[in-house]
């Protein structure tokens, strides 16, 4: 298959190919906004075949994506869409920098959230996802408002809403797996694309990898309330082999 070679992100090297776009996934790993660097084996092939795994079960579930097929070892072949300029994130829990941020009074989240009224602890699960939405060609990546995102163009109210709806039946569908399999799903990104096809504002990129999900141990979780990471936070705090970590979310998974 020919490739015309079109670009490279944090992780990925992108190519085009018959209309089509192809996803490389590489063994790099960065973290805070690419300060940090390096390559872990095997890491590429990893979220390759989950990525090309999730779309599958999602597609089967009637979520509409870019997917066309994987192919072995580490390439994701796409519809080619244009791309939103924009993330979207799911939290389940009051974790991370939305933790940071909340202590620091500069995000609003309503009480309907919490289980339970009084003083917040890290790490205590939300009711329902909390969706916030993110630039994503910036040269750091910011917090963005519903209305900045209208007022720039890139989509109108009842495409949000769209995307919002989506982005929840992802999530529920993920975690419901994930349950099964000893994993908890405490936050994950999502990408949308427009689609040249003329299906309109479908799933891309790549999804449900520890590259782009929070996952937890259940069982350290639920039992301890101890908070085991199952992804790229064992990089980004030095926590252990991301090589290692990674092929134990993929076996239990794909078991």
């Amino acid at each position: 298959m020919k490739k015309k070679y079109i670009r490279s992100g944090k992780a990925k090297d992108i190519y085009q190919s018959n209309g089509d776009i192809i996803f490389v996934f590489t063994d790099r790993v960065t973290a805070f906004d690419g300060k940090k660097k390096a390559s872990f084996k095997n890491k590429g092939e990893i979220c390759c075949k989950l990525s090309c795994f999730w779309f599958e079960l999602l597609q089967a579930e009637g979520i509409k994506t870019h997917f066309k097929k994987y192919v072995p070892p580490n390439e994701l072949v796409a519809e080619e869409v244009s791309l939103l300029p924009l993330e979207v994130i799911a939290r389940n829990f009051l974790y991370g920098s939305l933790w940071k941020r909340y202590q620091r009074g500069e995000v609003d989240i309503s009480s309907d959230f919490f289980v339970q009224e009084g003083e917040k602890e890290e790490g205590v699960p939300l009711t329902k996802s909390f969706l916030e939405f993110t630039t994503k060609f910036e040269s750091i990546d910011r917090p963005i408002t519903e209305e900045e995102i209208i007022d720039s163009g890139w989509m109108d109210r009842e495409e949000i809403e769209y995307i919002k709806k989506e982005t929840r039946r992802v999530g529920d569908i993920m975690q419901s797996y994930l349950t099964q399999r000893g994993i908890i799903l405490a936050d994950f990104k999502l990408e949308y694309g427009r689609s040249k096809e003329g299906r309109g504002i479908i799933l891309a990129d790549e999804v449900g990898t520890p590259d782009v999900c929070r996952f937890w141990d259940k069982e350290a979780y639920e039992e301890r309330g101890e908070i085991i990471s199952l992804d790229k936070d064992v990089f980004r705090e030095g926590k252990g082999d991301l090589s290692e970590v990674y092929l134990e979310v993929c076996k239990r998974i794909m078991k």
